[in-house]
């Protein structure tokens, strides 16, 4: 009887858990300026506008305006007007960076080149099986650099909550996120045979994949930094950090087993700091 108990209560407490974090981010992004994110569209911040980022999938970016942390345009180019100001850092993946003389950055520029992508798959697509997992693995790369740059311009607090977070206690933040790996197939089993368990497993997955995803980036970051800083690199942004940080792992993914042991243990110390921080809107 106890035992039985004592997982109902595991079970409440991990779905409250991934329930009220749900809501908490949604909480944090009601707070502050809008965030202008389009697909397939170009963005264009007028002069005497002000928002807190943009991020252009598909299309480009023309600042005018003010813009308070980061922007990115993926398979795009961002223009920068002489009127132009931008607190965080400006990316473009696949695009330029057109900078006038006026215009203010108070971050990085970073230009992520994919011009020589086009041979290289053709290179990849004529050689067999051996190639197609290269291929496979290039494109998951690039994706992903492409996500956690997107990441990074709209969560940069919560990024650097749960960064901070793994700092102060990354073997604690590691239990927690592998418990909460451990409790999340006995949760959905339970959950398969309650009504109300049907309803809430699409949102579980969706919210413990987001913060799988989140706490990944975040560790991410923190990784970047250490290695910048012990090649007594100091002062780079978030985005440089986090992006440096995500292809050392994606190299490290590279050694059979080893590599990719090493990036499920980041994740689950990244996913227990998303535990901890409240998926970075608490300290």
């Amino acid at each position: 009887m106890f035992k039985r108990v004592a997982s109902l209560g595991l079970v409440l407490v991990l779905i409250l858990f991934v329930v009220s974090a749900g809501f908490a981010v949604i909480k944090g992004l009601e707070k502050g300026k809008q965030s202008l994110i389009k697909v397939g569209e170009s963005i264009t911040i007028p002069e005497g506008a002000e928002i807190r980022s943009a991020v252009a999938i598909g299309g480009s970016v023309t600042v005018y305006g003010q813009v308070l942390e980061d922007v990115v345009a993926v398979g795009g180019s961002v223009y920068l007007k002489d009127s132009a100001v931008v607190g965080g850092d400006v990316v473009a993946v696949g695009g330029k960076i057109m900078k006038e003389p006026g215009a203010i950055t108070k971050g990085d520029l970073v230009e992520v080149s994919v011009g020589g992508l086009t041979p290289l798959l053709v290179f990849f697509t004529k050689g067999g099986i051996l190639r197609g997992v290269a291929l496979f693995w290039l494109l998951n790369v690039i994706g992903f650099l492409v996500l956690a740059a997107i990441l990074v311009a709209l969560f940069t607090p919560q990024l650097g909550r749960i960064s901070a977070c793994l700092e102060r206690d990354l073997l604690g933040n590691f239990f927690v996120g592998m418990l909460i790996a451990l409790l999340f197939v006995p949760v959905i089993f339970f959950l398969i045979f309650t009504l109300i368990g049907i309803i809430l497993i699409p949102l579980i997955v969706a919210i413990l994949g987001a913060g799988w995803v989140l706490g990944y980036v975040g560790a991410s970051h923190l990784l970047g930094k250490k290695i910048l800083h012990a090649f007594r690199v100091y002062g780079k942004s978030m985005m440089v950090e986090t992006l440096t940080g995500i292809i050392l792992l994606c190299l490290v993914g590279l050694i059979p087993l080893g590599g990719t042991l090493l990036k499920i243990i980041v994740a689950l110390c990244g996913l227990g700091a998303v535990y901890w921080t409240r998926f970075g809107t608490a300290l």
